[in-house]
C-alpha cells in the first residue's frame, strides 16, 4: 500500500520530516509520486491540495475467487484532520471498501495486510467510511466534517471478487482514498457512522423472499447519506425512517451492481431510526444464509452517516440476531 502525505495548508513536509513519518509507517506504507507507471491498474486520482491520500493495493485476486483483506496503518502526519470531502476510487470487482478506526486510542497494530473475511469486531473497531461504488466523490454539507486524529490506528477492509457478477480481469484490486481537509474553525458538527446488519437473513431455494430490520436510535440524528448492501440474490433494496411504529421510505434501488449512495446534503432529514428491507430472488436448489461470501452467503446491511456525533467521532451499530435487535453507540 502507498500513502502520499501532505500537511494541511498544502505545505509539503521537509525531507527530514517526511523520512521520519515514513519510518513510522513501516514497509507497507510507501511514499510515492501521484502517478505510478509501474502499477498501470492503480486508479489515478489527484492528491488533495489539503489532506491525505491512501492507497490500498494491489490486492491479488485469483481468477474465479474473492478476497477480503484488511490493511492496517496509522493516520499519517502530526496534525489532526477535519475532513469535509471524501473521494474513493476503485479498480477491480469491488464488493466494498470500508475504513475503520480503533476504539482504543492507544492501539498499535504493526503495519501489515491479512485476510479478514468477516466484519471487523464492532467492539474493537469503529466504521468511519464505506463505499460500494467504483468512484465516490462526497462533499459534506458546510460545517460538517469527519474527524481523524494524527497517528491513530486505522484499518481498511477491501473485498474484491472475480466471479459471478463481479470481475477483476487484471487479477489486482486497488482502492485509492482522498481525505480533503477543511479548516477546524469552519467545523460546526462532526459526523458519525452507522452499520446496520441482519444476521438472521435466510434466502430459501426457488423463491422470492424478503428480510427486514427495524432500528430505533437512542436519539434522533440528522441523516447525511445511506447505502444498502446485499449479495448476488438481491434484487431490490428499500430503506426508510422508523420511529418504532411507522416510517417513510427515503431510499430504494434495484439490482446488484453500483448500489445507490444517496446523500441528503441540501436538507438532511432528522430521523428517530431506520428500517430496511432486502428482496431476494433465488432460482437455485440452495439455501443462502448470513455470511461473507458472495456466491455462498447473503447479507442485508445498511450503511449510514449522520450528525452531530457526540464529541468528535461516533459509531452506531444495529444488529438483528435471533429476532433480537441490539443498538450500540460508541464514541
Amino acid at each position: 500500500m502507498c500513502v502520499r502525505i501532505r500537511e494541511r495548508g498544502g505545505r509539503r513536509m521537509s525531507a527530514a520530516r517526511t523520512s521520519a513519518v515514513a519510518a513510522t509507517l513501516g514497509a507497507l506504507l510507501l511514499l510515492a509520486p501521484t502517478a505510478d507507471a509501474s502499477h498501470p491498474h492503480r486508479p489515478h486520482m489527484r492528491h488533495p491540495s489539503h489532506g491525505v491520500q491512501f492507497d490500498v493495493g494491489p490486492v491479488l485476486v485469483p481468477k474465479g475467487q474473492e478476497i477480503t483483506q484488511c490493511t492496517y496503518f496509522k493516520m499519517p502526519g502530526d496534525h489532526d484532520l477535519s475532513v469535509g470531502r471524501v473521494q474513493i476510487k476503485v479498480s477491480g470487482g469491488s464488493h466494498h471498501v470500508h475504513l475503520y478506526r480503533a476504539q482504543d486510542p492507544t492501539m498499535n497494530v504493526p503495519d501489515h495486510s491479512e485476510a479478514c473475511n468477516f466484519a471487523l469486531d464492532f467492539s474493537v473497531w469503529q466504521l468511519v467510511l464505506a463505499s460500494q461504488q467504483l468512484y465516490l466523490d462526497w462533499r459534506l454539507p458546510p460545517g460538517v466534517a469527519f474527524f481523524f486524529k494524527a497517528g491513530e490506528q486505522l484499518a481498511a477492509q477491501t473485498h474484491f471478487v472475480d466471479s459471478g457478477l463481479l470481475h477483476t480481469p487484471s487479477g489486482k484490486g486497488w482502492a485509492v482514498m482522498n481525505l480533503h481537509a477543511m479548516p477546524r474553525n469552519h467545523v460546526t458538527a462532526y459526523a458519525g457512522a452507522f452499520f446496520g446488519q441482519d444476521r438472521d437473513v435466510v434466502v430459501p431455494p426457488h423463491s422470492t423472499s424478503t428480510a427486514t430490520t427495524n432500528c430505533v436510535f437512542p436519539k434522533p440524528v440528522s441523516l447525511l447519506a445511506i447505502t444498502g448492501h446485499y449479495h448476488y440474490r438481491g434484487v431490490h433494496f428499500t430503506a426508510g425512517t422508523w420511529d418504532g411504529h411507522t416510517g417513510t421510505q427515503i431510499y430504494a434501488y434495484d439490482g446488484y451492481l453500483d448500489p445507490a449512495f444517496v446523500r441528503f446534503n441540501d436538507s438532511p432529514p432528522i430521523v428517530p431510526g431506520l428500517t430496511w428491507t432486502c428482496t431476494y430472488d433465488n432460482p437455485t436448489d440452495d439455501t443462502f444464509t448470513f455470511g461473507p461470501f458472495t456466491d455462498k452467503n447473503e447479507h442485508c446491511n445498511l450503511f449510514g452517516f449522520y450528525y452531530p456525533a457526540k464529541g468528535k467521532d461516533e459509531f452506531m451499530t444495529c444488529v438483528q440476531k435471533n429476532d433480537v435487535v441490539t443498538v450500540n453507540v460508541t464514541h
